[in-house]
């Protein structure tokens, strides 16, 4: 079975999100549907390492969270190392893994 690991940079962009959305809609709906989704590919990945989309990156995956998310992640022996939490809405070529 797989480990997953989170970068530093990946848990905060996540965190920051789901923090920006719980006081943008003074609720947090969207953010516990976001942590939701989520956890159910990083399981779903887990069981499927492979099942995400390949990236021009070396090694490097993504799969869609909801519309506007990817999670960008690395399979090394045993262990997906999450990389990248990213909102879709921003320019790719920001984009630094």
């Amino acid at each position: 079975m797989y480990k997953v690991i989170w970068s530093d940079d990946a848990e905060s962009d996540y965190y920051n999100t789901l923090v920006f959305w719980t006081k943008h809609n003074k609720s947090n709906s969207y953010s516990i549907k976001l942590i939701a989704n989520v956890e159910r590919k990083i399981n779903y990945l887990i069981q499927n390492p492979n099942a995400g989309i390949a990236t021009n990156f070396h090694n490097t995956y993504k799969v869609p969270i909801l519309k506007y998310f990817s999670l960008y992640y690395r399979l090394s022996e045993q262990t997906i190392e999450i990389i990248a939490f990213w909102d879709n809405r921003r320019n790719p070529e920001n984009l630094e893994l």
